[in-house]
């Protein structure tokens, strides 16, 4: 039977679901996302880009639509319903993805997402729980899943995730088809995913298929067949960044949400100071209702220093412990 527990943070909330005492799977949702999948809204039509263009939420933020809302023109303001979150890549950021509906009455959101928590999660997280998470996230952000005999390395690209795995072993191919499986539900990866199997002929290709098709359950995909050369093609639909994505591409934004939530639960009286990266100082400020809200629940004043030598960042006090 699963458990879900939930954790609201500063800033963010963590779901984690278990299954017979093991982390099955990561979600996780921060403030600045902007527009969920699955969220219905009234857009503005800004810009025709030939079959498919872009929408302005009232927020400001921009929004992918694709196809163009057919009969209607730039400047109009139509109803559309979000596909996809947006989400950073290395060098570009990815815009969120709509479909056009109809003509919309009023802007904004006409319609929210389905609720990110579950009515039976439990807010209160046994330590296995929070040791099974930080296991599970350090795992994402050096892309590598250990497995017997071996491991598999997962690096995330614009296109698609590429897995390489690497070990010896007669079951080496078969156990890594069942923790790929495992790794896709328990990091929410979607899109495409490209596997380089080590099989050697079409009985170890069919074995590989097989156990992967099994250990996927009810979670809808596609794949092609395992080739001669052991690649596997999957598809999954893709409504947003993975856990993997955002362990390696959103380390600036972790790092300044996990010391302003370590400041909230700091033990030591007095006046406490954030000492972090430059990068991370400049996040921080650059949301101030975030860093209010941290003050309110620390019930006091946080300070901010930039120190390149700060690593992941620490939180000083000038009382004494």
């Amino acid at each position: 039977m699963a458990e879900a527990f939930l954790s609201r943070r500063i800033g963010e909330r963590w779901l984690a679901v278990m299954e017979a005492d093991r982390l099955v799977e990561m979600r996780l949702s921060r403030d600045d996302d902007g527009a969920a999948a699955g969220s219905l809204y009234g857009a503005r039509l800004k810009t025709r880009l030939g079959q498919r263009g872009i929408a302005l939420l009232e927020s400001g933020e921009e929004v992918l639509v694709e196809p163009w809302p057919a009969g209607f023109a730039e400047g109009v303001l139509v109803e559309i319903r979000i596909s996809r979150q947006r989400w950073r890549e290395p060098g570009r950021d990815r815009l969120a993805k709509a479909k056009g509906i109809g003509p919309a009455k009023c802007a904004g959101l006409l319609e929210a997402a389905p609720d990110f928590d579950p009515v039976s999660a439990i807010e209160a997280w046994p330590d296995e729980v929070a040791e099974s998470w930080d296991a599970g996230w350090q795992a994402a952000e050096l892309g590598r899943v250990v497995i017997p005999g071996g491991s598999l390395n997962f690096t995330p690209t614009p296109a698609f995730v590429a897995v390489d795995i690497d070990g010896t072993g007669a079951r080496l191919a078969v156990d890594a088809a069942r923790a790929l499986a495992q790794t896709i539900r328990l990091w929410r990866i979607g899109g495409g995913i490209a596997v380089d199997f080590p099989v050697q002929d079409r009985a170890s290709r069919q074995a590989v298929a097989e156990a992967f098709d099994a250990a996927m359950g009810d979670t809808k995909f596609e794949r092609t067949a395992v080739n001669g050369f052991g690649l596997l093609h999957v598809i999954l639909p893709r409504t947003g960044p993975s856990i993997l994505e955002r362990a390696r591409f959103e380390t600036t934004a972790t790092a300044g949400l996990a010391l302003l939530n370590r400041a909230v639960h700091e033990p030591r009286p007095g006046p406490l100071t954030l000492v972090a990266r430059p990068k991370v100082v400049e996040w921080i400020r650059a949301r101030p209702a975030l860093l209010a809200t941290a003050n309110r629940r620390a019930g006091r004043t946080l300070d901010l220093k930039a120190d390149v030598m700060a690593g992941e960042g620490h939180v000083e006090t000038s009382a004494q412990s």
